[in-house]
């Protein structure tokens, strides 16, 4: 059916690598006794499983689904069983009637079978059966028992003829389920990248808490030497003022980056379904993975921009409507032409009762077709009492307005259709240039950025020299410093926007699953 049921993860092919590696383990915020790690990985595995917008989407899929079903029920064989009794009590109007009231009682079965052929045409079979009982001294069979097979075929030749006219609303159902399934497809992908996203931004503020740690205690530091200084009359008590106010200022940035990391994890446990009263949802989050620097693996704009033409969800749905208006058009054609259909029918029939004999004046009669109901039944196999039919109905609206107006409806639909279809291809090809482009810059901020905090160390180590041999004031190593934390906060920023960068190059190519070796697979729901 194309019904995407199951979310299959076999494997992740991001190359995670831990900050113990390269800068040292992140740290957690509070004192938790036991935050919950979480790897990349783990972090989008958790998502799939638990965000509530995915599972939302999944019923989607599900309703569609029904649909075929119920359109494909139109060619299933219905079957009909009737059954009534009842009597009649009238005044007879004869002059000879005898007698002058008369009471008739019919008891009928009626069975009958019928279905509609995927060519537009459909046939009923039907057996019918008949007991009637009648007061009347005229009646030559009483009880009298009547059985008739029919069966009628009508088929159209022009106007609703043919497989595809009415095959058409499943065919628009199986594509409404396709289109359901990029939709599902797209969700998935937009959700991963989000939660991407928000895993490399709590990796910045963790480690970014980590440059303000570090640049707090440099100033703690350079407070103790000033005040040692002054102790000793080599450095001037405002010096120490200078000290203590820096300190006082980078604490505040401390807490500002706390805070950043606790807003971080919260929109991590939200999009990963972590209710903040649970256990999980109660503890912090520590990521595993680094974000590893890897530029060149990118690809060209070429290979960029033919990924996303061709794999796309919602261009990919685009072009499922556009089949959807397709099938209609040339359903619509159909409709201009006249009616026509052969219609045919054959019957057999077959009688018989209890015999009575009637007089009339001098002359006596009796029925030739006495016998039990079961006389009635050989007398229809026999074939000799029968009926057939054969013909044509034809049919035509003078003028076919309507029929002619939705037409040019439906193709005025496709010619819509197709600019929002090129509207959106231009859509997408902006989008991948601007991601790739980014990803270009990115690679240079890292780099630039790299070499501005390597200077800034340089810078900072030597002013701490000329500081200590009193050719500097505390005010220039705490500018050098502030200098130092802003550059090692601006290479993480840099490296964090790159990994971002690829998520979203990853997102507007249609990527995203298949480079986390994601599939998204058919069948039924384990």
């Amino acid at each position: 059916m194309g019904f995407i049921r199951k979310i299959i993860i076999c494997g992740f092919t991001i190359t995670a690598l831990s900050f113990a590696a390269q800068k040292g383990v992140a740290e957690e915020v509070s004192t938790s006794p036991l935050p919950v790690s979480l790897s990349l990985k783990e972090t989008i595995k958790d998502t799939l499983k638990n965000n509530l917008s995915i599972a939302v989407q999944k019923y989607n899929s599900k309703i569609v689904e029904q649909s075929i079903f119920e359109k494909e029920a139109d060619f299933d064989t219905t079957f009909d069983f009737e059954f009534a009794l009842g009597e009649e009590t009238r005044q007879a109007a004869g002059a000879f009637a005898n007698p002058s009231k008369s009471r008739a009682q019919n008891y009928d079965w009626d069975f009958s079978i019928a279905q509609k052929f995927v060519t537009g045409g459909d046939y009923e079979l039907s057996f019918d059966t008949n007991r009637s009982l009648s007061n009347s001294t005229f009646v030559g069979l009483n009880p009298q028992y009547t059985s008739d097979f029919n069966l009628s075929l009508t088929q159209p030749l022009l106007k609703d003829f043919g497989i595809d006219n009415n095959k058409r609303e499943i065919y628009i159902a199986k594509n409404n389920q396709k289109i359901s399934d990029y939709e599902f497809k797209k969700s998935v992908i937009d959700v991963i990248t989000e939660a991407e996203n928000i895993y490399w931004d709590l990796v910045f503020s963790i480690e970014d808490l980590k440059v303000k740690k570090k640049s707090l205690e440099r100033a703690q530091d350079l407070e103790k030497q000033v005040k040692a200084q002054v102790e000793v009359g080599t450095m001037a008590p405002l010096e120490v003022l200078q000290a203590q106010s820096e300190v006082a200022s980078r604490d505040q940035l401390l807490l500002s980056s706390q805070d950043l990391i606790l807003d971080n994890e919260d929109n991590l446990k939200n999009i990963l379904n972590y209710t903040f009263d649970s256990e999980r949802g109660q503890k912090n989050i520590r990521p595993i993975d680094a974000p590893l620097f890897d530029p060149g693996k990118e690809g060209t704009l070429d290979q960029a921009l033919q990924a996303a033409l061709s794999q796309r969800p919602d261009l990919l749905g685009k072009k499922k409507e556009l089949d959807n208006r397709n099938i209609e058009v040339k359903y619509n054609e159909n409709q201009i032409y006249p009616t026509l259909d052969l219609v045919s029918s054959l019957g057999l029939n077959g009688i018989s009762g209890e015999a009575i004999n009637i007089t009339s004046g001098t002359v006596q009669g009796l029925s030739k077709f006495g016998g039990g109901y079961d006389n009635a039944l050989s007398e229809l196999t026999t074939g000799k009492y029968h009926l057939w039919q054969f013909g044509l109905n034809l049919s035509y609206p003078l003028g076919n307005r309507a029929a002619k107006s939705k037409l040019t409806s439906k193709r005025l639909e496709i010619a819509q259709l197709l600019l929002d279809i090129k509207d959106l291809e231009r859509t997408i090809t902006l989008e991948v240039r601007e991601a790739y482009r980014q990803i270009k810059t990115d690679i240079k901020r890292v780099h630039a950025a790299r070499i501005a905090r390597e200077f800034a160390e340089e810078k900072l180590n030597a002013e701490e020299k000329k500081f200590e041999v009193g050719l500097s004031t505390s005010f220039n190593v705490l500018e050098f410093q502030e200098d130092l934390a802003e550059e090692q906060s601006n290479e993480i920023k840099a490296t964090i926007d790159y990994k971002k960068s690829k998520n979203r190059l990853r997102q507007v190519k249609a990527q995203t699953l298949a480079d986390n070796n994601i599939q998204l697979t058919e069948g039924d729901e384990t």
